[in-house]
């Protein structure tokens, strides 16, 4: 009885060996201090939204401050998920859209670059036997073009537990993708 309560443990708390390509905090590319946050008490609550981040900036260059809110949805469990909402100064919502993450890999993460505007997103393609095995990925690129946001390049990235190790600048996936978006 032991071994098999020692077995479950080690189960359900050791991770996935193969998500270690990726370690450390996820950068999404939005300044570090937003102009505005907000944060929601979930002392009662099982899941609901934590925070939300606002960021004004001229996105599309049209000299007015944009609107990108960063909220995370919290579950009480290891599976919780950031979302994106972009508001365009003439009151026009032009993207929602939220990660994928699950308890030990994340499978869908978004990256932002403010000059010129641009988000990469790299998904995973499925599952997989479980979460940490390595599935193929593709990596997306989004740009505003008359004020709608629209993907410009899109290619396959390979086999990844966690996609955030294509787009991290510690692995140089962010320098990969600008370098392929230019060609």
């Amino acid at each position: 009885m032991i071994k098999r309560l020692f077995i479950l443990f080690a189960l359900l708390f050791a991770g996935c060996d193969n998500t270690a390509e990726y370690l450390g905090d996820w950068d999404d590319g939005l300044p570090v201090s937003p102009n505005k946050t907000e944060t929601f008490d979930l002392s009662n609550d099982y899941y609901g939204i934590e925070s939300k981040d606002y960021f004004y900036i001229d996105i599309n260059n049209d000299g007015a401050l944009d609107t990108i809110i960063r909220g995370r949805f919290v579950t009480g469990t290891a599976h919780a998920y950031t979302f994106y909402q972009i508001d365009l100064s003439n009151g026009k919502r032009i993207a929602e859209f939220k990660t994928h993450e699950a308890a030990d890999c994340i499978l869908r993460v978004y990256k932002f670059s403010l000059n010129p505007f641009m988000i990469v997103s790299a998904t995973r393609l499925d599952i997989g036997e479980t979460y940490c095995d390595p599935t193929p990925a593709k990596i997306s690129v989004f740009e505003i073009q008359n004020d709608e946001l629209l993907k410009s390049h899109e290619f396959e990235a390979g086999n990844v537990a966690d996609v955030r190790v294509l787009l991290s600048t510690k692995t140089k996936g962010v320098q990969n993708v600008q370098s392929s978006n230019s060609k």
